[in-house]
């Protein structure tokens, strides 16, 4: 039994190290304070083994995760979504050409808990997490950790913790996944002296089974719901919602086909069954368990920040915990560097504010218009050419777009004495061309903010307590959509089965992708889209409807790389100008009266194919040259 007690992941090894090892392994116990018997003897060191991965090896609860090498930055700027306020920021290095297998792209993990913050490349993070996990499994049958059916609060106590690290293994490898396509499977706690310790690459299949069979034990293993004082726990919801994510991507252009040539095309469908198993996960998911629903959006006016309920932003942030039917996994709240999302986000120009991330002129536009009343209300695709959309462009629009962006004219704040107006036309307070990380599109984020934070000075603002969520139930839905569509079409139902009611009843017998489409733009007052799509139509429509409802949460990165569309992330990203009209004046606000808009391109970006995948390291390739093969990711 002793290689199962010796090595065990607590941080990057030294660097005295010789390369040929490997930076996830490390003796234990590091200091020879305890034996591992005395670890797994005891109750909460054997609890502790697995908590750490929650402290280390996940999202971080700000949003502002992207190192590279260089600040803080949301992976939004490296999509057509946003533009980073500054040239330096290492975000930028996505989308400049500059990457490459040695530059530094690094995301902070950590959790909850600030002293845990660590800038890791997404390969090293994911084996610490796996190892742990692997760890855990291997000793979990004789720990202290037990199914005690004399103790109702600790009856399955020891299947759900084993049902935990099956779960953060299949989640760390589907980030493999993601990221680098195939990799090593691990699982089993791996040795310096295992003579396979330096294997090849899994199959991309190899690697979706392995994960598929840990989402699977985890469904299995894990309760419906924790109580409230471990409902931050994962439970069977976010193991169904994790396999939902999978198969859909495992469906996805670039998950078929030749890995070596980037999959198939944009557009094909491949192996329909893959579409039809997505299809099922997501009725799975959804069905699996009522506590979590499609929360109705009752409130669209302002301030529109996650304190004030019933607007479109307290639904999916609102308060964490059991409270909350709509985030199926996020971090436990924490007042740890909790005004960092407000103070990197609320523009240049307010004392102790950056105003990093700039929504771009595309994103802006893809919120459609919403025209008519009662039984003619529409909504049409934004329009510079229409002469009534471009007189008046913030108005009228999906109720989404109040909530994600920060545009010229926005009143900013929860409490009226204390709210103020985003300046962002020419010469305002927050469209200072001076500045280098002024707005460079004329916008600023908006989404997931606390309006009770005005400024980062003292006396400006209230703490914000918060976490961050990683599934939430409205991507099931649109996962479902995505799915029946690429497998049956737009209309045709869906032949093994039907959504439960959702939202109170307002949406019964959901069972086709437009009937899933109208349910998340009803819940935001949207009207449904048109029916007698084609397929191709369709596609489309959930596109969109993807892009706007997720947006800023980190999706688009890849949701653009898996449907075969990387091209549109090298398109220029654009901006807006607005001019006053200096014969009209100014209000008493300090507003002009009458202003003139015109698009400018604000970047020239960048996009090889190669891009569809991160380079494996050049360090890590290197360390295999000696002793195995790792085979890099095709043209890198």
């Amino acid at each position: 039994m002793k290689k199962l007690y010796i090595a065990f992941i607590i941080g990057i090894l030294a660097s005295s190290l010789v390369s040929c090892e490997r930076s996830f392994i490390e003796p234990w116990p590091p200091d020879a304070a305890r034996s591992a018997e005395d670890i797994w003897g005891n109750y909460k060191y054997s609890k502790g083994v697995l908590t750490r991965v929650y402290l280390d090896q996940i999202m971080c609860p700000y949003i502002y995760d992207v190192s590279a090498g260089s600040g803080y930055g949301m992976l939004a700027s490296a999509t057509d979504e946003s533009e980073h306020s500054l040239a330096t920021a290492g975000v930028q290095n996505f989308t400049n050409g500059v990457w490459n297998p040695t530059s530094k792209m690094t995301i902070y993990y950590g959790g909850p808990d600030a002293s845990s913050r660590n800038a890791r490349y997404p390969w090293h993070n994911s084996y610490v997490g796996i190892r742990r996990c692997n760890i855990f499994l291997a000793n979990a049958d004789h720990c202290a950790i037990e199914d005690d059916l004399n103790d109702p609060t600790r009856r399955y106590e020891r299947t759900y913790f084993k049902g935990q690290a099956y779960f953060w293994r299949a989640y760390l490898s589907f980030v493999l996944l993601r990221n680098y396509g195939s990799f090593p499977i691990s699982t089993k706690v791996e040795d310096m002296d295992d003579e396979d310790i330096f294997r090849p690459r899994n199959t991309l299949d190899e690697c979706v089974a392995q994960i598929l069979k840990d989402c699977n034990s985890a469904i299995d293993s894990l309760p419906v719901l924790w109580e409230e004082g471990e409902w931050y726990r994962v439970n069977q919801t976010c193991a169904h919602a994790l396999k939902s994510r999978l198969l859909l991507y495992y469906a996805s252009p670039l998950y078929q086909g030749d890995f070596e040539t980037f999959g198939l095309n944009e557009g094909e469908v491949g192996d329909v069954n893959r579409w039809i198993d997505a299809a099922d996960a997501a009725r799975e998911a959804i069905n699996s368990n009522d506590f979590y629903d499609l929360v109705a959006v009752t409130k669209f006016t302002r301030p529109m920040g996650m304190t004030n309920s019933g607007t479109y932003n307290y639904v999916i942030t609102g308060n964490a915990g059991l409270g909350n039917h709509e985030l199926i996994f996020m971090t436990s709240k924490t007042s740890n560097y909790s005004r960092q999302n407000e103070y990197y986000s609320l523009p240049a120009g307010i004392d102790g504010c950056y105003g990093y991330t700039n929504p771009t002129q595309e994103m802006v536009d893809e919120f459609e218009v919403v025209t008519g009343s009662g039984a003619k209300r529409k909504a049409e695709k934004f329009d510079w050419n229409n002469p009534e959309h471009a007189a008046n462009p913030y108005a009228n629009r999906d109720p989404r777009f109040y909530s994600a962006i920060m545009y010229d004219g926005t009143l900013w704040g929860s409490t009226s004495s204390k709210a103020y107006y985003i300046n962002t036309f020419e010469g305002g307070a927050h469209r200072d061309r001076t500045l280098k990380n002024s707005t460079k599109t004329g916008y600023y984020y908006r989404k997931f903010l606390s309006e009770a934070v005005y400024a980062n000075v003292s006396g400006q603002y209230t703490t914000p307590s918060r976490g961050r969520h990683e599934f939430r139930f409205t991507e099931l839905l649109l996962n479902y959509a995505e799915a029946l569509n690429e497998a049956y079409g737009p209309e045709v139902p869906d032949p093994k089965g039907t959504l439960r009611d959702l939202s109170e009843g307002t949406y019964v017998g959901i069972n086709t992708a437009k009937a899933a489409i109208d349910a998340v733009r009803g819940r935001v007052n949207m009207p449904p889209i048109a029916s007698g799509m084609t397929k191709e139509e369709m596609r489309e429509a959930i596109h969109h409807e993807r892009w706007v409802e997720l947006c800023f949460e980190g999706h688009r990165f890849y949701d653009l790389r898996r449907w075969k569309q990387g091209y549109k992330l090298g398109e220029p990203i654009h901006g807006i100008i607005i001019t006053p009209d200096p014969d009209a004046g100014y209000d008493s606000k300090g507003r002009p009266k009458k202003v003139t808009y015109q698009v400018e391109k604000v970047e020239d970006r960048v996009w090889k194919d190669c891009y569809y995948w991160w380079p494996i390291r050049y360090a890590e390739v290197v360390k295999y040259s000696e002793y195995g093969t790792m085979k890099q990711n095709p043209g890198w």
